[in-house]
């Protein structure tokens, strides 16, 4: 049995990378009005995969599921969580381009998922299978947005 304190601290470390990942997309939208739309959605999205975490409590409270740490380990998310402040601070300091921006969105987007970051969870319950496959699936989406955006002002560059 996995202790219940290990599995809250991961899912606060979860859910506090997609609050970090949704104040870098709100800072972007600020700083690049003409993408503002784009980068405001990841932001309410990243909102909602915070939320989406945070519920997860309530079921390993209920003992409906576990979180494995081991599969996520504390150390590794708080690692990931200093280079997306990291880069979120160095975005909002200097003089990036929109490409660079898009280009560090898209590699805080492909970090997540070179993690399997929504395979922390063991469980049989299916309404939680598929809440897992649709945060994995969106963040795919906000990877393939922000590259589109990315090759987009790449080519307008040219």
């Amino acid at each position: 049995m996995r202790s219940p304190a290990a599995q809250f601290e991961v899912l606060g470390l979860m859910a506090a990378h997609e609050s970090a990942a949704c104040d870098l997309y709100r800072a972007l939208a600020a700083r690049f009005p003409g993408q503002a739309e784009l980068f405001l959605d990841l932001a309410e999205e990243e909102v909602q995969h915070a939320r989406k975490i945070g519920g997860f409590a309530d079921q390993v409270r209920a003992g409906a599921i576990q979180v494995d740490p081991q599969r996520f380990p504390p150390a590794a998310v708080l690692q990931s969580l200093d280079r997306l402040q990291a880069r979120a601070a160095q975005l909002g300091r200097g003089d990036v381009s929109l490409a660079g921006a898009l280009a560090v969105a898209v590699d805080v987007e492909n970090e997540i998922l070179e993690r399997s970051y929504f395979e922390v969870v063991d469980s049989d319950g299916p309404e939680l299978a598929e809440l897992l496959r649709t945060l994995d699936s969106e963040t795919r989406t906000h990877r393939e947005k922000l590259g589109a955006a990315l090759e987009q002002e790449r080519g307008a560059k040219r």
